[in-house]
This record gives C-alpha cells, structure tokens and sequence, in this order.
C-alpha cells in the first residue's frame, strides 16, 4: 500500500482506529465509579469506559486500570503490577485492516496526539515511530490502613499509667474497715435499746466495690444490714420491720453523723456521712424532724393497687419492622446525631501531658417524664414530626451527664467516709462474691474493670441518677467481653463452670444450687480453687495483653456500621437495638423480644412509680427480671454510644499515624443549667424512683463515684 501523507490518510487512519479501540473494554468489576459515570448508554453496546467525542477520536478514562481483551501486551498483570505496551518491531508501516467478526482482537493503540486538544485530527506521528513515555497510573487517594498493634501498645500504655491512679490503696481500705465496725456498733446499740420484734440483731456485711476488688478510691461502700433472726426457720426470710430503717436513720443522726433515708427506690437505702458540715447536718435534720411530725398513715403509706402502664407500642412491630426515629438509628453510626440537639454544651478537660483539645458537643433526646408521656421509652420518639416539635417545646431544658448537687445531697468531698446501707438486698452479696471470683479467674480482669470503670467516670456516663449507667452495670459489660467475646475467652462462665463433687452424695445440692428470694445464685464460688485452676493455666488460654482486650472492647461497643480492618473477617460487634447482655447465658447474648423487654413498663403505687426502661438492656446474673440498666434513658444511652464511637474514632487516629481528637480519659466539664431548673428537678426528685445503683439488685444511688 502506498504511503501517503495528508488529511484523507489520517481520516481514515483514526476511523480504522475508532474502529479497533470499539471492541476493547474492561470488565465491570475493575470500572471505577468516575469512569462508569463517563459510560455513554452503558450496558449497551461496546463502548465500555472509553467514550467517544464529536470529533471523531476516542479517549480513555484516566481511572481505568487497562487490561486488553485476549491478552494484550499492556495493563496491570496479575501482581498489580504495570506492565508497558512493548512497540511492534520497526516495519514498512502498513495501513491497519478492519478486523473480522471471530477474529483475535487487535492490539491497543495509542491515540495520536494532536497539536491542537480541541480536535480530534490533525498532524500525526506513526505509533511505531514515536517515543511512548512511561505510563503514569492517576494517584489515589486513600485513607492509610489501620495499624493494630499501634493501637494496643497505647491503650498497654494508657492502662499502666491509669491503674495505679485508681486503684484503691490499703490505708484507704482499712480505713473504711473502721468506720464499719463504728457504724455496726451505733446502730446495734440503738438497735437494741429501741426494737423488740422478731430479730434479734443485726450486722452490717460489705458488698459491691470495697467487697469484689474493683474499688476506686474515694468509692462509696456499700454495706447491707443482714438480720439475725430470733426463730433459725426464718433464716431464708428477706423482709423487715418497716420501722427498722427510720430507727437506724435517727441513730446516724443523734451520733452526729449525716443520715438520710431513701425510700423512692426498688430498696430502701440509708445514705451515711462521717462528717458533714453544720449546713448539711442541719438540712438534714430539719428534714427528719419533718418526717416525724406526720401522721402515722402518711409515714407509713399504704400501698395503691398497682396501675398498669399504657398500650404500649412494641419495639419490633409485625413483620420484624422497627419504629422509625430513635429504633431505626440505634445500630447506626449515627445514632444520637439525628435527634434535636437537647443536651447541654459540655466541654473536655484535657489530662496533663495532653497534646490536643476537644470539645464535646453531644446531642440526646429528651426522655418522658410523666407517665402519659410514657412508658415506652423506645417508641416514644416514633410519633408524627408535630407531636415531637410540642414535646421538644415542652420539655426542652439543659441535662447533664453528671448529679448536680441539692441540699440534701452528700457532696463528693469534705464529708469523710460515706456509704450506701442497704435494706432487703441479700441478692446483693452473692453477686459480689460472684464478682470477686470473677477477678481470681484471671490477673487481666480487675486492671480491665477499673480501667474501663474510670474511662467511664471522666467522660460523666457513670451516673444513673441522669440516665447513664450504674458502676454494676460496667462491670457486667466488661465481663460479658472478657467471658463470651474475647477469643479465646479470657475468663469461664462462673454459672456454668462449677466442678462436680467428689462425694456423689453432694449430687443432689449440686445441681440444685441454694435460691434466694425465689432465684437461683448458684455459680463457682470456691475462691481457692478459682485461684489454683487459674495459676495452673487451666481456665484460660488468651495470652493478649490488656492493651489488646481493650481495643476489642470499645470496638465492640462502638459498633461501628461498616467497618473493616483490613485484616481479615469483621469483627464482632454488640447491637444494642435488639440484644440484651446475659452474663448467664452461653454465648452472653439474648434478645429483647426474647425476654419481652421490648417496651418501658413502669409501676406507680402510693409511695413511688417505678420506671424499667429497655433502651439498654443487662440482665442481671440472677435476679433474671431486673434489667441493670433499667434507668438510661435517651439522652443517656446517646451519651454511652458517642463516647464509644468518640473513643474508637481516637483509635482510629493514632492507628493511622494522625493526630486524634483528643485524649480517651479527657474529662468532660459541663455547664450547669439554671437555678430555676435545678429546683424544679430538685423537687420532682421527690416523686420519683430516679435511679439504679447497685450491688445488684438495683439500688438508687445518688452518687457519681459509688457502685462496683
């Protein structure tokens, strides 16, 4: 074929060439979502992510990864590696031939490159005879890959400087072992001078923190009163003499100590001081001295029958469709970012040696109140857009994570020892000593707790009098990782675990196991032989190291939507819509609609309303009916998750290399809200069961630092 040189020659050669680029693609799965957007009349015809212009030439997407059809002599091979389109070997130039319907297909050529970009022809250079520079593949901008072990070896760091702070020392210890043994004895002797019926006399038994292991100094103690019965066949009875806790309550008082008794709780609870000051001491007197000037039927109410809760909608409707608003955005990344921004704006305090600041600007819903608002607390957002603008109106005010203080209130500091006395709550020991042989199982376990327990007291989501969580229930949390979803575990489920009697006469309590109140508390309660099965490496074959069970933990519970490390299947992560913790149960898990906690249920009689909530659901070991969790509310459980998220998305950061957002255990400053609201909380305080502490079985407490 003759050469020839000139505007036919070149038409013609890039028509040949449109021709040929025509039946080159790359396959769907390597199409990047800018070229797919090039695609003209995509899924039809051939055109695949190269596009045609008016002019008549074709040019390729620059994000493709080229990859010839029948195995051209360019594009990445298969080690991701690029490989160069090798020039033909220098030949009498030869005008292209049509290729044919079967044929093999041609090989990719390079578009010409033209003097002028706004054409598609002009002067030309042959492909064989111009120098092809390199390929330079079009830079992508990724996100750098977490790195794990960065991740471990700082939270390894964080908890060896932590620790130390917060455990609690031996003088402190002793010290409130004293103060014990003081109490004991006021209230014995008052005890016995003043009541006569069926006990004979009573002691005060620790439990919670000061009695598990996982105190922090400056905790509360808690401390049950256990009767001594006068007739041994009432051993087993739990009730008391209701006149027995305002006796003990006068006592405190006459010994000059700072007493107040609660009685708007699931059990009566005797808040002591050591030394509080004139101020306190005198509101606190003044209050009782109006307590004994009521009249009998007014100190002592009656009980109202119970009146039930209203209809309630469930929290998984027919077809397992959930509500909208609060139900539909639980599980997602971000849950508690699309409600009204209610809470109050709260900042971060920065720890000493603290590089970076952070402002912590949470937002929450406003929980119910009164109980025509409702009992549902799941559902109580599902409601029209102008039914939640009235409720937002009506009930917009500032809430804080953490108790501000009324004139009742012990405050934190400048009291001396103080201490919860709890009345009716034997569940509450059994589920201390379960605790403490929760911590013998493994050394990783109490450093664990109270790292996570002071995470949680910085960052004010410790407290269940505003609707967060009780120190008990962080404890079960951490338990539930450690037992059912570290791998292999890190402890054994103490319920499930207890070693056969040697003597097979003991067979019968063996399976039986001792109740309390109607409910099972049996477990493996032999400390020593806890302690040797532990030593001898028998109970655990996890070898992380508490920086690494960490991360697992809070990215567990932050449950982030989506995410994937990189490294291998996706992890586990808690849903907090659907699922409840079951320390009991193997695997850890139930579900909501299982245990019929799909809806708020709350009980009003003469002396209290009692609200159980199921927005967060812990189950307790044995009392199986009692939801820990029972007081967060909305505002509380979008506060819990933000801080999850707020402290993975910190993880993520130094992961990365790149500067977090601040320091996991920055303390949260918050700004009070007006007087005027303080006192109108203040004074419904008076009318409600308000909050959960517990040892166990669910008792109020009023303090921030208190519980497990």
């Amino acid at each position: 074929m003759d050469q020839k040189t000139g505007p036919e020659t070149t038409g013609l050669e890039n028509q040949l060439r449109g021709m040929i680029l025509g039946n080159v693609r790359i396959g769907d799965s390597q199409a990047s979502p800018e070229a797919q957007h090039t695609q003209r009349g995509r899924g039809r015809g051939r055109g695949g992510p190269w596009r045609g212009n008016h002019r008549g030439g074709y040019q390729q997407s620059p994000s493709q990864e080229q990859q010839p059809r029948g195995g051209g002599a360019g594009g990445f091979n298969n080690r991701g590696r690029y490989r160069q389109y090798a020039p033909p070997t220098p030949h009498v130039p030869q005008a292209p031939s049509i290729p044919q319907r079967g044929a093999h297909p041609p090989r990719v050529l390079q578009r010409p490159h033209s003097n002028n970009p706004a054409q598609g022809h002009g002067p030309s250079v042959a492909p064989h005879l111009r120098q092809q520079a390199p390929h330079q593949p079009r830079p992508q901008v990724t996100q750098p890959r977490e790195n794990p072990m960065t991740q471990v070896e700082h939270l390894e760091m964080l908890a060896a400087e932590e620790i130390p702070k917060v455990e609690m020392g031996l003088d402190e210890f002793e010290g409130k072992e004293v103060f014990r043994q003081r109490l004991e004895g006021i209230l014995r002797q008052a005890f016995d001078e003043s009541y006569s019926g069926d006990i004979a006399t009573i002691s005060l038994v620790g439990f919670g923190s000061l009695a598990s292991g996982f105190g922090m100094p400056g905790s509360d103690m808690d401390l049950a009163v256990v009767p001594g019965w006068k007739d041994s066949s009432q051993a087993d009875r739990i009730g008391i003499d209701r006149e027995i806790p305002r006796l003990l309550e006068r006592a405190v008082l006459d010994a000059k100590m700072g007493g107040r008794l609660l009685t708007r709780t699931r059990v009566p609870i005797l808040k002591v001081c050591e030394s509080p000051t004139d101020e306190l001491y005198s509101a606190l007197f003044e209050e009782r001295k109006k307590w004994d000037e009521l009249p009998d039927e007014e100190q002592y109410p009656t009980d109202a029958p119970v009146k039930p809760s209203p209809s309630l909608k469930p929290l998984v409707d027919v077809g397992e469709q959930k509500p909208a608003d609060i139900v539909q955005h639980a599980d997602s990344p971000a849950f508690g970012e699309s409600f009204p921004a209610l809470g109050a704006a709260s900042s971060t305090k920065k720890k000493a040696g603290s590089k970076s600041p952070t402002n912590v600007g949470t937002t929450h819903t406003k929980s119910p109140t009164t109980p025509t608002e409702a009992t549902s607390d799941v559902n109580s957002t599902a409601n029209a857009s102008d039914k939640q603008q009235h409720n937002h109106r009506r009930n917009d005010k500032t809430w804080v994570r953490e108790k501000v203080l009324g004139p009742l209130d012990f405050p934190k500091q400048g009291v001396g020892i103080q201490c919860d006395i709890n009345f009716e709550n034997p569940l509450g020991i059994h589920n201390t000593h379960m605790l403490r042989c929760y911590s013998l199982t493994d050394p990783r376990v109490r450093p664990m707790v109270l790292f996570v327990k002071s995470w949680a007291k910085r960052r004010k989501i410790n407290s269940a009098y505003s609707g967060t969580l009780n120190s008990y229930g962080w404890v079960l949390m951490v338990l539930h990782y450690l037992v059912n979803i570290a791998q292999p575990p890190v402890c054994p489920n103490l319920q499930h675990s207890i070693p056969p009697p040697k003597d097979i006469s003991q067979l019968e309590n063996f399976f039986k196991g001792p109740t309390v109140g109607g409910y099972t508390v049996r477990f493996w309660r032999n400390e020593q032989e806890i302690i040797q099965a532990a030593q001898a490496g028998q109970l655990s074959q996890n070898k992380q190291n508490v920086g690494g069970l960490l991360r697992g933990f809070f990215q567990y519970y932050a449950s982030i939507s989506g995410y994937s490390n990189n490294y291998g299947p996706r992890p586990p992560q808690f849903y907090w819509t659907n699922e409840v913790l079951s320390l009991r149960t193997l695997g850890g898990i139930r579900t909501k609609q299982d245990k019929g906690w799909v809806s708020a249920k709350t009980t009003i009689t003469a002396e209290k309303k009692v609200t159980n909530r199921y927005l967060f659901a812990i189950e307790d070991p044995f009392e199986l009916d009692h939801n820990v969790a029972r007081t967060v509310t909305h505002r509380g459980i979008v506060a819990i998750r933000d801080e999850f998220r707020r402290a993975w998305r910190i993880m993520g950061a130094i992961g990365k290399g790149m500067q977090p957002e601040g320091g996991i255990f920055d303390e949260v400053i918050e700004d009070l809200p007006p007087k005027e609201e303080l006192e109108k909380d203040v004074k419904k305080m008076g009318m409600e069961d308000v909050g959960v502490n517990d040892g166990t079985a669910g008792v109020q407490h009023t303090e921030n630092t208190g519980g497990l």
